[in-house]
């Protein structure tokens, strides 16, 4: 089955794997300061710290900022719902943000437009493509807002005038994910960079259980304070880290990341050129201005011109052997956010999921199996209306 994503593992991710098991900690050892050297050196953040998963990413994130109950976070409709369930969780109200049609991307025309108090807003990079963050972080100062990024899709990616993805020039925190089907993999994991050295320390204590090792307030601290073994808990946490195997995997993967966006950017161009003959099937739109690591290749369909329907056309594409993918359903359409305050009537984001659908994109995707793509959308554009 061609799926919409998966993993590129070649020799020297599993000998750099081997290599942990072989000799080095397991957890907690150096391979994790090298991947997170490597988080670094792509991103050009200040500081960057590994997780086990994006999704845990955002929650230790949301912990740094502070976001709690009393606090609204604008979130864009479209999404995965670990961008707004992670905030639930802290007790902050969400409010639910359209999106660009073309882009699915939250705009600064659409942030000016809100009419609701908001105290964060999370911008999603999507498919790869950057939202633009200088005129999301402009709108932002205006209204009071504080600017964070969900680049779970975007490791990688950069806007002309040297912006890059993560790099946290207009946004006090982002984080990535090294999922199967991400730009990089580590198998399962993320990571969180910030600019603030405070936050980055937070954020190292929240991933270790809270253990603090300076500041000590226990009743202990006056006799142990200083002492190899002593340590506190000042509040409950979870163990989040990320173990060197899955680390010392991300980090080989970083060497060859500039290999892996040529070969998704080639095949985005191939399908762009492929469908630009089909009618009622429309291309990945492109990034002007900007270079994206596209993780996903979001195509656009018109299902009452195409005389069919997305479940028909899908069920078609499963039995050609072709797995695409649909990225996402709106959040106010999933029923843990179906009460949730909405800026908006949610058109644009509606609009979009109607007729969207995710090509598979993956740097070993080959010719031959992008042509089993194209030939079944092909077979859905003899039936235009």
């Amino acid at each position: 089955m061609i799926g919409y994503g998966r993993q590129s593992i070649d020799q020297s991710d599993l000998d750099a794997v081997a290599a942990v098991l072989r000799g080095q900690p397991l957890t907690c050892g150096p391979a994790v300061d090298a991947f997170e050297c490597q988080i670094r050196r792509i991103s050009g953040a200040p500081f960057a710290a590994a997780v086990s998963n994006g999704t845990s990413a955002l929650r230790l994130l949301y912990q740094a900022a502070g976001i709690g109950p009393g606090q609204r976070v604008g979130v864009p409709a479209i999404t995965f719902v670990a961008t707004a369930s992670q905030a639930m969780l802290l007790g902050a109200e969400i409010v639910l943000l359209d999106v660009d049609p073309t882009t699915l991307l939250l705009t600064p025309e659409i942030l000016d437009a809100c009419a609701e108090r908001l105290d964060w807003v999370v911008a999603v990079h999507v498919a790869g493509r950057m939202c633009d963050l200088a005129g999301l972080a402009e709108v932002c100062r205006r209204k009071g807002i504080r600017l964070l990024e969900d680049a779970a899709h975007a490791f990688g990616s950069s806007r002309d005038g040297g912006e890059r993805c993560g790099d946290c020039r207009h946004s006090e925190g982002a984080i990535f994910s090294f999922h199967p089907v991400k730009n990089v993999t580590t198998a399962e994991g993320g990571a969180i960079v910030v600019r603030d050295p405070a936050w980055d320390r937070r954020v190292r204590q929240l991933r270790h259980h809270g253990i603090v090792r300076d500041g000590f307030c226990g009743d202990l601290a006056g006799n142990d304070a200083g002492s190899p073994w002593y340590h506190e808990f000042h509040q409950p946490a979870t163990n989040e880290r990320l173990s060197d195997l899955h680390c010392a995997l991300g980090a080989s993967q970083c060497l060859r990341i500039e290999s892996f966006k040529r070969r998704r950017a080639a095949i985005v161009a191939g399908y762009r050129s492929d469908l630009a003959g089909l009618a009622g099937i429309t291309a990945p739109a492109l990034a002007p201005g900007q270079d994206p690591f596209w993780h996903l290749a979001v195509a656009q369909l018109d299902w009452d011109r195409l005389g069919t329907t997305r479940r028909a056309a899908l069920s078609a594409a499963a039995a050609a052997g072709i797995a695409p993918q649909v990225h996402y359903i709106p959040l106010h359409h999933q029923p843990v956010l179906a009460s949730a305050r909405r800026a908006s009537s949610l058109e644009g984001a509606d609009r979009t999921y109607r007729g969207m659908i995710s090509l598979p994109c993956y740097p070993d995707l080959d010719d031959a199996e992008r042509y089993q793509v194209i030939t079944w959308l092909a077979s859905l554009a003899r039936g235009v209306r």
